[in-house]
């Protein structure tokens, strides 16, 4: 996806494709969805309802939903394609009765409540731009109860350029082995003209800016990392 491209970029192939896709490219996948289970089941009533953004094809609703027998969730995606699957994966879990949908960017959607939590699991990262990503990350806050978490993972960049590349190397070298060589370069290729890495000072900044509490560090692999904030 170009940046600054709208998720929509995600159509019927790429959805059907997306969860082998990822887990080749982000091999902790899994680890960090149960992460952040985990951290929100720590932190939130069982009555919980939970704003998830970028729902993709459902793998966190899945997780937190088995997790926790009464949480509710909204899941949003401006994706028709990934919000179909997410819809077909909840439903094959047993979790329909406990899901609403909303077909739309979060900058633009609206709903009847604030929510106790909300997650943006491999998203904001698509984002071009600090103030494109400040919007963001102001429209996630804007609908969160006081007090509530916000969990999110993307790519990000060390401070050190050094430490970036050794991270990058080592990752490249990680996903060959459970990739064929082309198809790994045409995913580095893709990644590296689509992705808007952002520094930890810079991210900071953002949250900050968003009305939101320092991040905290749930969860990092290589160039993968996960954080809290809490809405004021």
């Amino acid at each position: 996806m170009p940046k600054n491209g709208s998720p929509q970029r995600f159509d019927a192939e790429r959805a059907a494709a997306y969860d082998d896709r990822i887990r080749r490219l982000a091999p902790g996948y899994d680890l960090l969805q149960s992460t952040v289970a985990s951290v929100l089941a720590a932190r939130l009533p069982d009555d919980a309802h939970l704003l998830v953004v970028g729902a993709g094809t459902g793998a966190e609703i899945v997780t937190m939903g088995r997790n926790v027998s009464r949480w509710q969730f909204t899941a949003v995606d401006p994706s028709p394609d990934m919000l179909d699957r997410c819809r077909s994966r909840v439903a094959e879990a047993g979790l329909a009765p406990r899901v609403e949908y909303v077909c739309d960017r979060i900058e633009d959607a609206s709903f009847p409540r604030r929510f106790d939590a909300a997650t943006s699991l491999l998203v904001a990262h698509f984002i071009d731009g600090d103030a494109a990503k400040q919007r963001y990350f102001h429209a996630l806050a804007e609908w969160l109860r006081p007090d509530a978490p916000l969990v999110w993972a993307d790519l990000y960049r060390p401070t050190s350029d050094e430490a970036y590349r050794a991270l990058w190397a080592a990752w490249r070298e990680q996903t060959g082995a459970r990739m064929e060589a082309d198809a790994a370069a045409r995913a580095f290729e893709r990644i590296d003209e689509g992705i808007s890495f952002v520094r930890p000072a810079t991210l900071h900044q953002i949250v900050a800016d968003a009305g939101l509490t320092p991040p905290v560090p749930l969860y990092q692999h290589l160039l993968w990392g996960a954080w809290m904030s809490t809405a004021a």
